[in-house]
């Protein structure tokens, strides 16, 4: 249990770490942390890392995935992180009551605004097609809500949260959370291989999350009803970089096909969607 202690307090906890636990002891109040880490282990209660005011800052950024349904979207964003934004591989945990966490571990403290800008945009990058809804960050918009440390006991269900290898995944997708305490070896073995996201490779991830779409993305579906065809096209419009007064598609295509600042690819397919609207008719 010693180890499995340390290696929290290495990857995601700030030398001055705000924490409480529901049984009233907090950093404040002078309580050792490393007494009611192990507290925590042994199910007597569980312990939240407090978020930072907005000027503060953080080690630790999650994204917590509500629906465990969801699974898969984690498990490509788990190997995207890594394959694509040459990133450390981020711990997961799965929820006592429903869902999955991702847990990415800084080197060195970062703004909370920086670490919500991150979080957004692997969000808009990977996590379009999953209602905003369904995903919550920390640090998050409310400085009230802290996170709750992995492995702990719900007491209202009996289950307890815990680090999982990606590969168990798909197992906690019908019934989330484990039925007893996780072996603790094992969870500090988990997160004993895990690396912290060094600044350099933050700075670096963050231009690749903000550059230009990529020219081998097709272009933004239009196949959509009236409802949501105007925020379809104003998003479009946005990712593209060519205004967003659209009302039709035809306009909107127009406009992609001839800006010079819009990669060639999406030109070129801007082209193909307007030939139905100037070709002539059948001979």
């Amino acid at each position: 249990m010693r180890k499995l202690i340390a290696e929290l307090q290495r990857l995601y906890f700030l030398p001055d770490q705000h924490w409480q636990n529901d049984a009233g002891d907090d950093s404040r109040s002078g309580a050792a942390i490393a007494d009611a880490l192990a507290r925590s282990l042994d199910g007597e209660f569980a312990i939240e890392l407090r978020q930072p005011v907005a000027e503060g800052q953080v080690r630790l950024m999650r994204l917590n995935f509500r629906k465990a349904r969801d699974w898969e979207a984690v498990a490509q964003l788990y190997q995207a992180v890594q394959d694509e934004l040459d990133l450390p591989r981020p711990a997961i945990s799965v929820s006592a009551e429903s869902g999955f966490h991702l847990w990415f571990s800084l080197a060195a403290p970062i703004s909370v605004g920086s670490a919500r800008s991150f979080l957004e945009a692997l969000r808009r990058r990977y996590l379009a097609e999953i209602p905003v809804a369904h995903i919550e960050f920390f640090p998050g918009d409310d400085s009230a809500v802290g996170v709750t440390l992995v492995p702990a006991l719900q007491r209202a269900s009996g289950k307890w949260s815990a680090f999982i290898d990606p590969s168990m995944g798909s197992m906690f997708v019908e019934e989330s959370g484990l039925d007893m305490a996780p072996n603790m070896e094992r969870q500090a073995d988990m997160l004993a291989a895990l690396k912290s996201i060094k600044a350099e490779d933050f700075a670096r991830a963050v231009e690749l999350l903000l550059a230009p779409v990529a020219a081998a993305s097709p272009m933004p579906a239009l196949a959509c009803g009236e409802s949501d065809a105007s925020s379809v096209l104003r998003q479009s419009a946005d990712l593209l970089g060519v205004g967003s007064n659209f009302t039709d598609p035809a306009g909107f295509l127009l406009a992609v096909m001839n800006d010079a600042t819009v990669s060639a690819s999406h030109r070129i397919e801007a082209a193909k969607a307007l030939l139905p609207y100037f070709a002539g008719p059948a001979k």
